[in-house]
Protein backbone atom coordinates (compact mmCIF):
# COMPACT_ATOMS: atom_id res chain seq x y z
CA UNK A 1 0.00 0.00 0.00
CA UNK A 2 1.26 3.09 -0.68
CA UNK A 3 1.80 5.80 2.36
CA UNK A 4 2.63 9.34 2.07
CA UNK A 5 4.48 11.64 5.01
CA UNK A 6 2.26 14.42 6.61
CA UNK A 7 -0.64 15.18 7.79
CA UNK A 8 -3.32 14.42 5.42
CA UNK A 9 -6.25 17.13 4.73
CA UNK A 10 -9.31 16.85 2.74
CA UNK A 11 -11.00 19.83 0.96
CA UNK A 12 -14.41 18.47 0.03
CA UNK A 13 -16.18 21.16 -2.28
CA UNK A 14 -20.01 21.19 -2.59
CA UNK A 15 -21.32 22.89 -5.41
CA UNK A 16 -24.33 24.44 -4.37
CA UNK A 17 -26.33 27.43 -6.06
CA UNK A 18 -27.30 29.59 -2.76
CA UNK A 19 -30.87 31.44 -4.56
CA UNK A 20 -30.75 33.49 -1.60
CA UNK A 21 -30.05 33.53 2.50
CA UNK A 22 -33.77 32.70 3.30
CA UNK A 23 -33.98 29.58 0.41
CA UNK A 24 -33.23 25.81 1.00
CA UNK A 25 -29.98 25.41 -0.79
CA UNK A 26 -30.39 22.92 -4.08
CA UNK A 27 -29.62 19.17 -3.31
CA UNK A 28 -25.61 17.68 -3.97
CA UNK A 29 -26.39 14.72 -5.57
CA UNK A 30 -24.10 11.59 -4.55
CA UNK A 31 -21.74 10.60 -6.96
CA UNK A 32 -21.98 7.28 -7.67
CA UNK A 33 -19.47 6.42 -9.51
CA UNK A 34 -17.59 9.05 -12.21
CA UNK A 35 -14.77 7.37 -14.03
CA UNK A 36 -11.88 9.12 -14.96
CA UNK A 37 -9.31 9.38 -18.06
CA UNK A 38 -6.07 10.64 -17.85
CA UNK A 39 -4.97 12.96 -20.62
CA UNK A 40 -1.73 14.50 -21.23
CA UNK A 41 -1.58 18.07 -22.88
CA UNK A 42 1.98 18.64 -22.06
CA UNK A 43 5.05 16.60 -20.36
CA UNK A 44 4.19 13.32 -19.57
CA UNK A 45 2.93 11.16 -17.06
CA UNK A 46 3.51 7.59 -15.52
CA UNK A 47 0.88 5.36 -14.67
CA UNK A 48 1.44 2.55 -11.71
CA UNK A 49 -1.69 0.67 -11.79
CA UNK A 50 -3.27 -0.21 -8.27
CA UNK A 51 -1.29 -2.79 -6.12
CA UNK A 52 1.25 -2.70 -9.12
CA UNK A 53 4.54 -0.96 -7.67
CA UNK A 54 6.18 -2.75 -10.73
CA UNK A 55 3.59 -1.81 -13.47
CA UNK A 56 4.61 1.57 -14.75
CA UNK A 57 3.05 2.29 -17.88
CA UNK A 58 4.38 6.00 -19.58
CA UNK A 59 1.78 8.57 -21.08
CA UNK A 60 2.76 10.73 -23.65
CA UNK A 61 1.55 14.26 -25.33
CA UNK A 62 -1.86 14.02 -26.55
CA UNK A 63 -2.14 10.13 -25.46
CA UNK A 64 -5.36 9.09 -23.13
CA UNK A 65 -5.53 6.39 -20.75
CA UNK A 66 -8.50 4.87 -18.43
CA UNK A 67 -7.65 5.04 -14.92
CA UNK A 68 -9.00 2.97 -11.91
CA UNK A 69 -9.12 3.68 -8.27
CA UNK A 70 -5.74 3.03 -6.70
CA UNK A 71 -3.63 3.98 -9.85
CA UNK A 72 -1.21 6.63 -9.13
CA UNK A 73 -0.18 8.66 -11.50
CA UNK A 74 3.51 10.95 -11.69
CA UNK A 75 3.47 14.34 -13.60
CA UNK A 76 7.21 14.56 -15.40
CA UNK A 77 8.33 18.05 -17.11
CA UNK A 78 8.51 21.83 -15.83
CA UNK A 79 5.52 22.34 -18.18
CA UNK A 80 3.77 19.06 -17.12
CA UNK A 81 -0.43 19.54 -17.81
CA UNK A 82 -2.01 16.36 -16.89
CA UNK A 83 -6.02 16.29 -17.18
CA UNK A 84 -7.70 13.97 -14.84
CA UNK A 85 -11.13 14.39 -16.96
CA UNK A 86 -14.18 12.44 -14.97
CA UNK A 87 -17.43 11.33 -16.83
CA UNK A 88 -19.78 13.76 -14.33
CA UNK A 89 -17.61 16.75 -15.94
CA UNK A 90 -15.08 17.38 -13.44
CA UNK A 91 -11.77 17.79 -14.00
CA UNK A 92 -8.55 17.58 -11.99
CA UNK A 93 -5.58 18.93 -13.26
CA UNK A 94 -2.10 18.34 -12.12
CA UNK A 95 0.59 20.37 -12.68
CA UNK A 96 4.77 19.92 -12.59
CA UNK A 97 5.78 17.79 -9.54
CA UNK A 98 2.62 15.74 -8.39
CA UNK A 99 1.64 12.98 -8.04
CA UNK A 100 -2.14 12.21 -7.32
CA UNK A 101 -3.45 8.31 -6.21
CA UNK A 102 -6.91 8.17 -8.54
CA UNK A 103 -9.31 7.88 -5.39
CA UNK A 104 -13.26 6.34 -6.26
CA UNK A 105 -15.75 9.10 -6.13
CA UNK A 106 -18.57 7.00 -5.35
CA UNK A 107 -16.88 5.52 -2.20
CA UNK A 108 -17.11 6.26 1.35
CA UNK A 109 -15.01 9.55 1.53
CA UNK A 110 -15.97 10.52 -2.04
CA UNK A 111 -12.62 11.75 -3.00
CA UNK A 112 -11.59 12.00 -6.53
CA UNK A 113 -8.02 11.35 -4.78
CA UNK A 114 -4.64 12.08 -2.79
CA UNK A 115 -2.15 15.02 -3.86
CA UNK A 116 1.02 14.90 -2.81
CA UNK A 117 3.26 17.61 -3.89
CA UNK A 118 3.27 20.11 -6.99
CA UNK A 119 -0.01 21.97 -7.83
CA UNK A 120 -3.53 21.07 -9.35
CA UNK A 121 -6.17 22.90 -10.55
CA UNK A 122 -9.95 21.67 -9.70
CA UNK A 123 -13.23 22.29 -11.60
CA UNK A 124 -16.29 21.48 -9.30
CA UNK A 125 -19.14 19.93 -11.55
CA UNK A 126 -22.81 21.82 -11.07
CA UNK A 127 -24.94 20.14 -7.68
CA UNK A 128 -21.90 17.28 -7.85
CA UNK A 129 -20.16 16.79 -4.81
CA UNK A 130 -15.89 17.21 -5.18
CA UNK A 131 -13.55 16.52 -2.54
CA UNK A 132 -9.94 16.10 -2.87
CA UNK A 133 -6.89 14.63 -0.17
CA UNK A 134 -4.36 16.58 0.06
CA UNK A 135 -0.75 16.09 2.15
CA UNK A 136 0.01 18.80 4.18
CA UNK A 137 -2.53 21.32 3.67
CA UNK A 138 -3.84 24.19 4.90
CA UNK A 139 -7.35 24.38 6.23
CA UNK A 140 -9.56 26.46 3.86
CA UNK A 141 -13.50 27.50 3.65
CA UNK A 142 -14.24 29.19 0.37
CA UNK A 143 -16.49 29.29 -2.65
CA UNK A 144 -16.18 28.81 -5.84
CA UNK A 145 -16.36 26.55 -8.78
CA UNK A 146 -12.78 26.48 -9.17
CA UNK A 147 -10.14 25.87 -6.95
CA UNK A 148 -6.46 25.65 -7.00
CA UNK A 149 -4.50 23.64 -4.45
CA UNK A 150 -0.68 24.47 -4.21
CA UNK A 151 1.98 22.45 -2.95
CA UNK A 152 4.85 23.65 -4.52
CA UNK A 153 5.62 25.17 -1.03
CA UNK A 154 4.62 23.84 2.44
CA UNK A 155 2.32 24.53 3.92
CA UNK A 156 0.03 23.49 0.62
CA UNK A 157 -2.11 26.35 -0.04
CA UNK A 158 -5.64 26.39 -1.54
CA UNK A 159 -7.30 29.17 -3.51
CA UNK A 160 -11.14 29.56 -4.85
CA UNK A 161 -12.53 31.69 -6.88
CA UNK A 162 -16.11 31.84 -5.63
CA UNK A 163 -19.37 32.26 -7.68
CA UNK A 164 -21.18 34.86 -9.86
CA UNK A 165 -24.10 36.17 -7.32
CA UNK A 166 -23.53 33.85 -4.99
CA UNK A 167 -23.78 30.68 -6.69
CA UNK A 168 -20.88 28.34 -5.90
CA UNK A 169 -19.18 25.72 -3.73
CA UNK A 170 -18.54 25.15 -0.55
CA UNK A 171 -15.52 24.02 0.68
CA UNK A 172 -14.22 22.35 3.99
CA UNK A 173 -11.99 20.58 5.47
CA UNK A 174 -12.14 16.88 6.68
CA UNK A 175 -9.21 15.43 9.27
CA UNK A 176 -9.06 11.40 9.04
CA UNK A 177 -12.96 10.39 9.54
CA UNK A 178 -13.91 13.64 10.92
CA UNK A 179 -15.85 16.41 8.92
CA UNK A 180 -15.48 19.98 10.40
CA UNK A 181 -15.89 23.33 8.32
CA UNK A 182 -13.33 25.56 9.03
CA UNK A 183 -14.55 29.38 8.54
CA UNK A 184 -11.41 31.10 8.15
CA UNK A 185 -10.07 31.32 4.91
CA UNK A 186 -10.61 34.24 2.02
CA UNK A 187 -11.44 33.85 -1.14
CA UNK A 188 -8.81 34.44 -3.99
CA UNK A 189 -7.59 37.74 -5.80
CA UNK A 190 -6.99 37.09 -9.36
CA UNK A 191 -3.24 37.75 -8.99
CA UNK A 192 -3.60 34.77 -6.10
CA UNK A 193 -5.35 32.62 -7.99
CA UNK A 194 -3.59 33.16 -11.58
CA UNK A 195 -0.51 34.00 -10.40
CA UNK A 196 1.80 32.09 -13.28
CA UNK A 197 1.20 31.37 -16.94
CA UNK A 198 0.83 27.15 -15.95
CA UNK A 199 -2.27 28.59 -14.27
CA UNK A 200 -3.38 31.44 -16.73
CA UNK A 201 -3.50 28.47 -19.33
CA UNK A 202 -5.61 26.11 -17.10
CA UNK A 203 -8.07 29.05 -17.09
CA UNK A 204 -7.59 29.33 -20.69
CA UNK A 205 -8.16 25.85 -21.92
CA UNK A 206 -11.41 25.38 -19.51
CA UNK A 207 -12.81 28.29 -21.23
CA UNK A 208 -12.06 26.96 -24.83
CA UNK A 209 -13.51 23.36 -23.41
CA UNK A 210 -17.07 25.26 -22.94
CA UNK A 211 -16.56 25.76 -19.08
CA UNK A 212 -17.51 29.06 -17.54
CA UNK A 213 -14.55 31.73 -17.88
CA UNK A 214 -12.80 32.37 -14.74
CA UNK A 215 -13.25 36.07 -15.55
CA UNK A 216 -17.03 35.58 -15.49
CA UNK A 217 -16.40 34.10 -12.18
CA UNK A 218 -15.31 37.29 -11.19
CA UNK A 219 -17.56 39.58 -12.83
CA UNK A 220 -19.83 40.38 -10.03
CA UNK A 221 -16.93 39.86 -7.23
CA UNK A 222 -15.72 42.85 -4.47
CA UNK A 223 -13.08 44.81 -6.32
CA UNK A 224 -10.49 44.45 -3.44
CA UNK A 225 -9.87 41.07 -5.21
CA UNK A 226 -9.09 42.39 -8.44
CA UNK A 227 -5.48 42.89 -10.16
CA UNK A 228 -4.08 46.80 -8.42
CA UNK A 229 -1.17 47.04 -11.18
CA UNK A 230 -0.68 50.07 -13.97
CA UNK A 231 -0.99 53.94 -13.70
CA UNK A 232 -3.30 55.66 -11.95
CA UNK A 233 -4.28 59.39 -12.03
CA UNK A 234 -4.48 60.82 -8.16
CA UNK A 235 -6.84 63.56 -7.10
CA UNK A 236 -5.53 64.47 -3.42
CA UNK A 237 -7.94 66.77 -1.48
CA UNK A 238 -7.13 68.60 1.99
CA UNK A 239 -9.03 67.77 4.79
CA UNK A 240 -7.13 68.76 7.49
CA UNK A 241 -3.98 71.08 8.34
CA UNK A 242 -2.26 72.06 11.04
CA UNK A 243 1.24 73.76 12.14
CA UNK A 244 3.09 75.61 14.77
CA UNK A 245 6.13 77.32 14.22
CA UNK A 246 7.62 80.65 12.89
CA UNK A 247 7.64 79.70 9.20
CA UNK A 248 4.08 78.01 8.78
CA UNK A 249 2.90 80.38 6.29
CA UNK A 250 5.77 79.51 3.73
CA UNK A 251 5.35 76.05 3.80
CA UNK A 252 3.55 74.12 1.09
CA UNK A 253 0.61 71.99 3.07
CA UNK A 254 -2.35 71.36 1.13
CA UNK A 255 -5.14 73.54 3.41
CA UNK A 256 -8.32 72.20 3.63
CA UNK A 257 -10.20 72.23 0.23
CA UNK A 258 -7.13 72.82 -1.45
CA UNK A 259 -6.79 69.95 -4.87
CA UNK A 260 -3.02 68.72 -6.07
CA UNK A 261 -3.85 66.12 -9.16
CA UNK A 262 -0.10 63.48 -8.74
CA UNK A 263 0.28 59.93 -10.14
CA UNK A 264 1.05 56.38 -9.15
CA UNK A 265 2.03 53.40 -10.71
CA UNK A 266 1.06 50.28 -9.03
CA UNK A 267 3.24 47.08 -9.61
CA UNK A 268 2.75 42.96 -8.91
CA UNK A 269 4.76 40.71 -9.41
CA UNK A 270 3.20 37.11 -8.47
CA UNK A 271 5.56 34.84 -10.37
CA UNK A 272 6.65 33.26 -7.42
CA UNK A 273 3.78 31.88 -6.54
CA UNK A 274 2.97 34.42 -3.50
CA UNK A 275 2.19 38.02 -4.83
CA UNK A 276 4.79 41.07 -4.00
CA UNK A 277 3.17 44.50 -4.57
CA UNK A 278 4.72 48.17 -4.46
CA UNK A 279 4.10 51.64 -5.74
CA UNK A 280 5.77 54.41 -7.19
CA UNK A 281 3.93 57.18 -5.07
CA UNK A 282 4.37 60.82 -5.34
CA UNK A 283 4.33 63.35 -2.67
CA UNK A 284 4.53 67.21 -2.07
CA UNK A 285 7.55 68.64 -1.07
CA UNK A 286 6.89 71.15 1.89
CA UNK A 287 9.72 73.66 1.20
CA UNK A 288 9.07 74.76 -2.68
CA UNK A 289 5.65 72.24 -3.74
CA UNK A 290 7.53 70.40 -6.21
CA UNK A 291 6.75 66.79 -6.53
CA UNK A 292 9.13 63.47 -4.65
CA UNK A 293 9.01 60.30 -5.93
CA UNK A 294 9.26 57.15 -3.85
CA UNK A 295 8.94 53.53 -4.01
CA UNK A 296 7.49 51.54 -1.25
CA UNK A 297 6.14 48.04 -0.66
CA UNK A 298 2.27 47.43 -0.42
CA UNK A 299 0.87 45.61 2.56
CA UNK A 300 -2.60 43.65 1.54
CA UNK A 301 -5.52 43.95 3.78
CA UNK A 302 -8.76 42.35 3.52
CA UNK A 303 -9.78 45.01 1.78
CA UNK A 304 -7.35 47.71 1.19
CA UNK A 305 -4.12 48.55 0.52
CA UNK A 306 -1.64 50.82 2.96
CA UNK A 307 2.20 51.89 2.39
CA UNK A 308 4.24 54.75 3.23
CA UNK A 309 7.26 56.24 4.41
CA UNK A 310 8.95 57.65 7.47
CA UNK A 311 12.21 59.49 7.26
CA UNK A 312 14.63 61.34 9.67
CA UNK A 313 16.01 64.78 8.77
CA UNK A 314 17.92 67.43 9.86
CA UNK A 315 16.29 70.68 11.10
CA UNK A 316 18.99 73.16 9.89
CA UNK A 317 22.27 72.95 8.00
CA UNK A 318 25.03 75.14 10.22
CA UNK A 319 27.54 76.39 8.10
CA UNK A 320 30.75 77.58 9.48
CA UNK A 321 33.23 79.79 8.29
CA UNK A 322 35.23 77.29 6.71
CA UNK A 323 32.91 76.38 4.59
CA UNK A 324 32.59 72.93 7.14
CA UNK A 325 28.78 72.09 7.57
CA UNK A 326 26.96 70.54 10.56
CA UNK A 327 23.12 68.89 10.39
CA UNK A 328 21.62 70.82 13.45
CA UNK A 329 18.39 69.38 15.49
CA UNK A 330 16.52 66.31 13.72
CA UNK A 331 13.01 65.51 12.52
CA UNK A 332 10.86 62.96 12.10
CA UNK A 333 8.44 63.10 8.60
CA UNK A 334 6.04 60.48 8.24
CA UNK A 335 3.78 59.65 5.40
CA UNK A 336 0.86 57.14 5.55
CA UNK A 337 -1.72 56.02 2.50
CA UNK A 338 -4.54 53.97 2.96
CA UNK A 339 -6.70 52.86 -0.08
CA UNK A 340 -9.76 50.67 -0.78
CA UNK A 341 -10.66 49.31 -3.81
CA UNK A 342 -14.00 50.80 -5.04
CA UNK A 343 -14.53 49.71 -8.44
CA UNK A 344 -13.06 47.11 -10.58
CA UNK A 345 -13.80 45.20 -14.34
CA UNK A 346 -12.74 42.59 -16.65
CA UNK A 347 -10.25 44.05 -19.00
CA UNK A 348 -8.58 41.84 -21.21
CA UNK A 349 -9.45 38.89 -20.02
CA UNK A 350 -8.57 39.75 -16.30
CA UNK A 351 -10.50 41.41 -13.14
CA UNK A 352 -8.30 44.66 -12.96
CA UNK A 353 -9.44 47.45 -10.11
CA UNK A 354 -10.32 50.62 -12.34
CA UNK A 355 -10.89 53.05 -8.58
CA UNK A 356 -9.81 53.15 -5.08
CA UNK A 357 -10.55 56.06 -2.36
CA UNK A 358 -8.93 56.51 0.48
CA UNK A 359 -6.27 59.25 2.75
CA UNK A 360 -3.08 60.39 3.13
CA UNK A 361 -1.71 61.58 6.64
CA UNK A 362 0.94 62.81 7.26
CA UNK A 363 3.62 65.13 9.67
CA UNK A 364 6.37 66.51 10.37
CA UNK A 365 7.76 66.36 14.39
CA UNK A 366 10.77 67.90 16.00
CA UNK A 367 12.80 64.80 17.71
CA UNK A 368 15.79 66.72 18.36
CA UNK A 369 15.64 70.47 19.23
CA UNK A 370 18.21 73.19 17.84
CA UNK A 371 20.61 74.28 20.86
CA UNK A 372 21.71 77.59 21.48
CA UNK A 373 24.59 78.91 19.30
CA UNK A 374 23.15 78.55 15.99
CA UNK A 375 21.45 81.78 15.36
CA UNK A 376 18.94 81.64 12.72
CA UNK A 377 18.28 77.78 12.75
CA UNK A 378 15.53 78.70 15.28
CA UNK A 379 13.50 79.03 11.92
CA UNK A 380 13.54 75.95 11.20
CA UNK A 381 11.70 74.46 14.21
CA UNK A 382 8.35 73.53 12.90
CA UNK A 383 5.99 70.78 13.16
CA UNK A 384 3.05 70.02 10.84
CA UNK A 385 0.56 67.49 10.34
CA UNK A 386 -2.23 67.24 7.39
CA UNK A 387 -4.73 64.35 6.15
CA UNK A 388 -6.26 64.38 2.79
CA UNK A 389 -8.83 62.15 0.65
CA UNK A 390 -7.77 60.40 -2.01
CA UNK A 391 -9.36 59.27 -5.15
CA UNK A 392 -7.78 56.95 -7.79
CA UNK A 393 -9.30 56.14 -11.19
CA UNK A 394 -7.12 53.73 -13.47
CA UNK A 395 -5.28 55.78 -16.50
CA UNK A 396 -6.52 53.94 -19.93
CA UNK A 397 -3.95 52.81 -22.89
Amino acid sequence: MRTHAGVVTAVLVLAAAIISACAPSPTIEEDVGSSGVLRVRDGSATVTAAGQQDDSVDVAEAEERELSPGDVVTTTGDDAMVDVAWSDGAVTRLGPGTTFTVGDPGGPFASRGHQEGGVSWNRAPENLGYAIDVAGAGRARDRGEVFVVDCREEPCRVRATGGVGGDGSLTSVRRGAVVSVVDSARLATWGELLPDEWSRRSAELDADGGMTPVADLFAEADPSRGILDGVFDVRRTGVESECTGATCDQLFVLRPGQTRDLTFVFHLDCASGTCEASVDTQTISTADGSLLDATTGLVAGADDYTWGTDDARPLCLWTYADGTTEEVGSARNTVRWTVTPTAAEVEDGRFVVTELRGRTESSFRVTEEIPPGYPGCEAFEVEWSGASDLVLTKRGD
